[in-house]
């Protein structure tokens, strides 16, 4: 009866082999009658009105949230479970600031689905003291450095305005002055611990450094001039080279765009007008950067796009080419 035997097993294992198979399609079966989810995430954002169960615990806990969102007829309490969430509230928000979320629904929300920025007003009066502040600290080191003269940091050795020395001293003195105002409003309306943690984007950087580099190569170049023309005088003392029209010129904002015979450049006009555009550029997108604060441990300054940092780039590459392949003087 041994085949018995091995023909109760067969059965047996086929028998749970169909058992697995029922209980998958049961499943499968469960799962597709299952009707999806009705949570729907969505952006909002809006003012806070309170933090906390009760206006005696304001910030006590961060369990609920009073939100009057944008367009909003009137405000609504979320529920906050994420301790993420908790945590960013409970870092310094307050009534008042401003914050973007996802909610759970867009009808009727309920609850916070995920925090996505905090940030605190900072009005008109306020960002221009900020920023007046940080021009002048810039101001009074320049001052110091050039024993009260500091439009020298523009003036070449020719006694005229430089265009690389005042391309780098735009850019430079816009980028440090921003900085230095993001800091005076993170630790005026955040508090002492939020007063560091600014850092720039790889654009900023990046033109940042390009102008410096033309700074840089631009005094190579006329170094280099320089010394190749004092050669030539040496080797051949019966030449006499051509002068400039004035030798010794009063420093002008045209010499912007002339060269040293006055006559009109557009290597440096566009070098200087690229510089110029990229300058204004950045200022304006700063304040209204400033217009909040991020309530977070490390902010970053505004960015420039791509195109500008380019154009940037091409301009400045332009202009010491130019400055290389002319005769001293001219270019």
């Amino acid at each position: 009866m041994r085949w018995l035997g091995d023909l109760r097993g067969a059965a047996l294992i086929c028998g749970l082999a169909l058992a697995l198979v029922g209980l998958g399609g049961l499943a499968a079966t469960a799962a597709a009658d299952t009707p999806p989810s009705s949570v729907t995430p969505t952006p909002v954002d809006g003012v806070i009105q309170a933090i906390g169960v009760s206006p005696s615990k304001l910030g006590a806990n961060a369990d609920q949230l009073t939100l009057l969102p944008t367009g909003a007829p009137g405000p609504v309490a979320l529920t906050v479970d994420r301790p993420a969430d908790k945590q960013a509230l409970e870092l310094g928000a307050r009534p008042g600031d401003r914050i973007w979320l996802t909610v759970d629904d867009p009808v009727n929300p309920r609850r916070v689905i995920q925090v996505t920025r905090l940030a605190r007003p900072v009005p008109a009066l306020q960002r221009t003291i900020a920023l007046a502040s940080a021009l002048a600290v810039i101001a009074a080191f320049a001052s110091l450095a050039t024993a009260g003269r500091p439009w020298r940091f523009l003036i070449g050795n020719d006694n005229r305005v430089s265009n690389s020395q005042t391309q780098v001293a735009l850019w430079f003195g816009v980028v440090a002055m921003v900085y230095g105002a993001t800091l005076i409003l993170r630790a005026w309306f955040l508090g002492w611990e939020f007063m560091g943690g600014i850092s720039m984007t790889a654009n900023v950087l990046a033109m940042t450094g390009l102008s410096g580099l033309s700074f840089g190569a631009a005094k190579v170049v006329a170094v280099q001039k320089d010394a190749n023309a004092a050669a030539a005088a040496a080797a051949a003392p019966g030449v006499v080279a051509p002068a400039p029209a004035d030798p010794a010129p009063r420093p002008r904002i045209a010499d912007l765009v002339l060269n040293d015979f006055g006559v009109a450049d557009l290597g440096d006009f566009q070098m200087i007008l690229i510089s110029s555009v990229a300058t204004v550029i950045f200022a304006a997108a700063s304040w209204e950067f400033l217009t909040l604060v991020d309530i977070v441990k490390t902010t970053t300054l505004p960015d420039i796009d791509t195109a500008l940092l380019g154009s940037f780039g091409v301009g400045q590459g332009a202009y010491l080419i130019k400055k290389a392949a002319l005769p001293n003087g001219v270019g």
